[in-house]
């Protein structure tokens, strides 16, 4: 396999060379049986009524809720003769209900896609930028962010993409170009002084595929091969009470990926799925992290199977294998990456029903060694780090039952053990992940456009952060909130009253020590909302 920034060049190049390759037609209508792919993000994104002719479409939203919050959105799409086009704009406010609290999201999205006998192109881009004040502490520090309002967070992420993808026969070819850019910059006040924060990366991504459909006797194949190809570039830097420090990295990185779908038909109509990735990391001596001949080689696989026992009962098996790479080296070794997550997981499962009524049950387990996650409790600001190994094992249940033509009920119930594995705290339950979930929810479809739904959430067993040993013999007390939507249509318009937590229960699930630095969930909730759709 070639070097990545030279494969990079290289197919930036044969990317250009398709989109000039591709026969000028692109006012012939595509013939409704051709597949679709889905190699581009930003294709899936576009509209699904893409394919009217001279159709444009639009919807204006806005919605008002307690404690400062309101968002707008408003998005516009115009389809013609195998031609779509799609823009969205939305910004979102949320003061919070303490002081010093505020949040501001501003975002655009939008893309465009050609469809012709032969294939399809297109493009798509977007941008989101976000404002923080974080809210104000106790004492001593009160006085103090009073002086400094400068207290802020900043981020913006944008990010472009274009596709090229060709029908040959049985084959799809097709090759995606993307980019994404983030920023962030920070400020924080504390008795010592203030630090600063900034951050930057750019990543460059190529993703080359290739897919056939075909059959071998009665079973029908679909297989896919793939390349991802990647730069990755970060600068970070801090200034803390006078000093000031820098970083940089630099990582390249280029995967195989196999991917194997069998549908052999017959009564049962079993269905198997293969799939497979091997990742290489390339990064410079400087920067490697412990056990980094681990680090730089990355495997994950995926097995699927279905059966169909009855008409109305099928089952299902999986076992996979996934890695998670620190892309952001904000750790208390000076921005050096952490190791790498290793994540296995076993499921077992069956579904029962039609849509008059049905249930389902699921038997998992999972296994995660390294586990990247960030400690709030490092430092003054918290540092990501790797977590001992770890195991979750757990079963879940949901029905739905169709009570009458306008009412429909719905439950989930969801009991999980997780504990730490392999290690000196072996044993004990994992702080902060709840033992069981329930929820039910009541659906009413009415006349005239109504509709409205409520439902109740119950979660128990969470133990306190930072308790290792099991030393703290208190539990985070059960909890129990409802929630609710009602919604009419007149016309174009739609207006929707929804509530979250009505009961007002002042509940917590955030307590890192054992019985201390507790972050209380939100209040009662409510938020009234139009759209207008044209």
């Amino acid at each position: 396999m070639m070097p990545a920034p030279l494969a990079l060049i290289v197919a930036t190049r044969a990317l250009l060379l398709c989109a000039l390759a591709m026969p000028a037609c692109a006012q012939e209508s595509l013939p409704e049986a051709l597949p679709e792919a889905g190699l581009s993000a930003g294709a899936d994104a576009l509209p699904a009524h893409a394919g009217a002719a001279g159709a444009t479409h639009g919807d204006l939203s806005a919605e008002l809720a307690q404690g400062g919050q309101h968002s707008v959105r408003s998005a516009l799409s115009y389809a013609k003769d195998g031609m779509s086009l799609d823009a969205a704009l939305d910004e979102h406010r949320n003061g919070n209900y303490r002081d010093g609290s505020v949040f501001r999201q501003r975002g655009f999205s939008g893309g465009a896609e050609w469809k012709i006998r032969q294939g399809r192109f297109g493009f798509s881009a977007d941008q989101l930028h976000q404002d923080t004040r974080y809210p104000a502490p106790e004492a001593p520090y009160l006085a103090l962010l009073t002086a400094r309002p400068e207290d802020l967070y900043r981020y913006e992420v944008r990010r472009g993409s274009a596709f090229v993808q060709r029908y040959v026969g049985n084959f799809e070819l097709g090759v995606e170009l993307s980019q994404r850019t983030k920023r962030a910059h920070a400020l924080y006040a504390g008795e010592a002084g203030s630090t600063q924060s900034v951050y930057r990366s750019n990543r460059l991504q190529l993703s080359p595929r290739v897919r056939h459909y075909g059959k071998l006797g009665s079973v029908g194949t679909d297989t896919e091969v793939g390349l991802d190809l990647m730069q990755w570039e970060r600068r970070s830097g801090n200034a803390v009470r006078g000093g000031d420090g820098a970083a940089q990295r630099r990582q390249h990185s280029r995967a195989l990926l196999l991917r194997e779908e069998l549908a052999f038909g017959g009564v049962y109509a079993p269905r198997l799925l293969l799939g497979f990735r091997h990742e290489q990391f390339q990064l410079d001596p400087a920067d490697m992290p412990a056990g980094g001949s681990d680090w730089e080689n990355q495997n994950a696989w995926d097995v699927q199977g279905s059966f169909l026992l009855r008409s109305q009962l099928s089952v299902y098996a999986k076992a996979a294998r996934s890695y998670r790479i620190d892309d952001d080296g904000y750790t208390s070794a000076g921005y050096r990456p952490l190791a790498g997550q290793l994540r296995r997981e076993t499921e077992l499962g069956a579904t029962y029903g039609d849509h008059l009524r049905s249930a389902s049950v699921r038997v998992f387990s999972e296994q995660l060694s390294n586990q990247i996650v960030f400690d709030q409790s490092l430092g003054q600001l918290g540092f990501a780090g790797n977590l001992e190994p770890s195991r979750r094992d757990g079963i879940a249940i949901e029905t739905s039952v169709l009570l009458a033509p306008d009412w429909r009920l719905d439950a989930q119930l969801r009991q999980v053990h997780a504990r730490y594995d392999d290690y000196a705290y072996d044993g004990p339950d994992i702080a902060l992940v709840p033992k069981t979930l329930a929820t039910l929810r009541l659906y009413w479809t009415g006349r005239h456009g109504a509709s409205a739904d409520v439902g109740v959430q119950w979660l128990r067993a969470l133990r306190y952060g930072q308790d290792f040993s099991g030393s703290c013999l208190a539990q985070v007390p059960a909890f129990a909130t409802i929630d609710g939507r009602y919604a009419r249509k007149l016309g174009a318009w739609e207006l929707e009253l929804s509530g979250s937590n009505l009961a007002n229960r002042r509940h917590y699930g955030d307590a890192p020590g054992c019985r201390s630095s507790i972050y209380q969930h939100d209040r009662r909730q409510l938020r009234l909302s139009a759209r207008y759709h044209f």
